[in-house]
């Protein structure tokens, strides 16, 4: 263990492809959305929990294999619209991210990121070879200064509706010695102001898309093409030692679970845009909704 953190802090201090000045090792997370049905007066809910471990390790050239595995379930009742009218449909949706790959070191300033991000997302009752979908990470990383790192690359995965392709732009911009943003937009970001060296808050937002095979009673060939844009308030407080608490509340813009059959698919997708999509939905449609999230991590120093 001393050698695992040990070797994550030589990365850090040596390679800034992750310019911070903690990395996070661990967290665990727990959301929770009230929701409302499209045209329907039933409240709804989504509840899920999330987490994430990330080990990068510092080979002899002082390039870097990095490797993330993220686990995330959602849980959520809906109203379908076929096989006779109106039927409750319980989602309880799994994903197993993971990230592995290269990262090369051009020189203390640049450097290239090629990472292989294969997943597993399922209810947990479909066959392992229907919910494995495959993906990727290329990106190139310029520090300009101490207080101004960029980034630019793409996401790509073939998800169950069809090619999804993300062109991403990463910032982690010191404006002043409080004022902070740090982001891989259009995926997340957060404009914050450091109050203390304990106590951060500021403005947070993130937008996911993801999809996942099911085999429920009668839909043992269909998808669900979960969607979300969230924006809140945060805190993020320091604990004790590396323990640190983050605690959200805010409103998602959009959060909706498709259901569609499994050859029912897009020709292309990107943020906010698909191309060709002629699919036929099988459920009714969610509104946006308040939302509270709380995160506990762990988190060590980098210099």
């Amino acid at each position: 263990m001393k050698t695992l953190f040990a070797s994550i802090i030589i990365l850090f201090l040596s390679v800034s492809s992750f310019a911070q000045d903690r990395f996070d090792v661990f967290y665990v997370a727990g959301n929770y959305n009230l929701m409302q049905e499209d045209n329907l007066n039933d409240k709804n809910y989504e509840a899920a929990i999330m987490s994430n471990l990330s080990i990068p390790i510092v080979l002899k050239d002082s390039s870097i294999w990095y490797t993330a595995v993220d686990y995330m379930y959602y849980s959520t009742p809906n109203k379908t619209l076929m096989f006779g009218g109106n039927n409750e449909l319980n989602f309880n949706l799994h994903g197993i991210i993971i990230r592995t790959g290269y990262i090369h070191k051009f020189n203390s300033k640049q450097s290239l990121q090629i990472l292989f991000a294969p997943r597993y997302m399922s209810d947990f009752n479909t066959s392992f070879e229907k919910s494995v979908q495959l993906g990727g990470i290329l990106m190139y990383e310029k520090i300009k200064n101490d207080d101004f790192t960029w980034r630019i690359g793409v996401l790509y995965n073939e998800e169950f509706f069809g090619t999804y392709i993300v062109p991403v732009v990463y910032l982690d911009w010191d404006l002043t010695s409080k004022f902070k943003i740090k982001g891989l937009l259009p995926v997340y970001a957060k404009a914050y102001i450091q109050a203390s060296e304990k106590v951060e808050a500021g403005l947070h937002f993130i937008g996911l898309t993801t999809s996942y095979r099911i085999n429920e009673q009668n839909f043992e060939n269909f998808y669900v093409d979960r969607r979300s844009i969230d924006l809140s308030l945060f805190t993020n407080i320091h604990l004790w030692d590396n323990i640190f608490f983050e605690g959200r509340v805010g409103y998602s813009l959009s959060k909706d679970y498709g259901l569609y059959a499994e050859d029912d698919k897009i020709d292309l997708g990107i943020p906010l845009v698909n191309f060709g999509d002629d699919r036929e939905r099988a459920n009714q449609e969610f509104e946006g909704s308040p939302f509270i999230h709380l995160r506990l991590k762990y988190s060590i120093p980098v210099n």
